[in-house]
């Protein structure tokens, strides 16, 4: 058990900056395929997997078969490659989104303990985590794949909770998406703070209380003075 003074992080697009992760990745694939792409730029790629990425949210099968038709290629792979290649590679080019690092850190400063709960298989989520860096500075990383349930399910924010000793209410939940990370978060008992810009908030649903626009806006909103 750690300290009530408690952070939890959702990690796609709050701690990592997903359009940058997707130029990151769009120029390894260029490079990789350079012999069968053709003359295909890398600002096509990004177009191209954001037009039916969805944020991550779209199957990846649907953003390798968009790639397949709608890349000119000299030579076309098989999805199986495309699938394959983003397994392996784009994790390893995730980028964090702006003030993540000095968010955590000042938070760890500022005697909080910190952790992450999020959706995704547990291999692709930790070289993500692994890739950032932050692994070190995390009292808890809780991963669907491992649970078996996703957010918003209330199992997963009480195996979060359980690595804390600390009551829901004393948990601070900050994530960008609104039905899996700040209603989840908020039917679980943790306080949320959303992370606008990303995901429009539902209608006909009360925003929450706390709402920021940067990750530099955490620490004073959990720790006013």
């Amino acid at each position: 058990m750690t300290s009530c003074k408690v952070v939890l992080f959702d990690l796609d697009d709050t701690l990592t900056d997903r359009p940058e992760s997707v130029l990151r990745y769009a120029s390894r694939l260029r490079r990789d395929f350079a012999g069968r792409i053709g003359d295909v730029g890398v600002a096509e790629i990004v177009d191209v997997i954001t037009s039916v990425d969805e944020r991550g949210y779209a199957p990846r099968e649907q953003v390798f078969s968009t790639l397949l038709s709608r890349i000119a290629w000299r030579e076309r792979p098989e999805i199986a490659d495309l699938a394959e290649h983003w397994a392996l590679f784009f994790p390893l080019d995730t980028a964090p989104r702006e003030g993540a690092i000095a968010t955590l850190e000042l938070l760890r400063e500022n005697g909080f303990a910190l952790g992450i709960v999020t959706n995704g298989p547990v291999a692709m989520q930790e070289r993500k985590i692994s890739c950032l860096g932050i692994a070190k500075l995390m009292n808890a990383i809780v991963v669907s794949g491992a649970v078996g349930v996703h957010k918003p399910h209330p199992r997963i924010f009480e195996v979060a909770r359980g690595h804390f000793d600390c009551a829901s209410d004393r948990i601070w939940f900050v994530g960008d998406h609104p039905r899996n990370d700040i209603l989840g978060a908020a039917a679980a008992g943790f306080a949320p703070v959303w992370l606008r810009g990303i995901h429009p908030w539902p209608e006909g649903v009360p925003p929450p209380r706390h709402q920021i626009d940067s990750l530099v806006e955490v620490l004073p909103t959990v720790c006013p003075e």
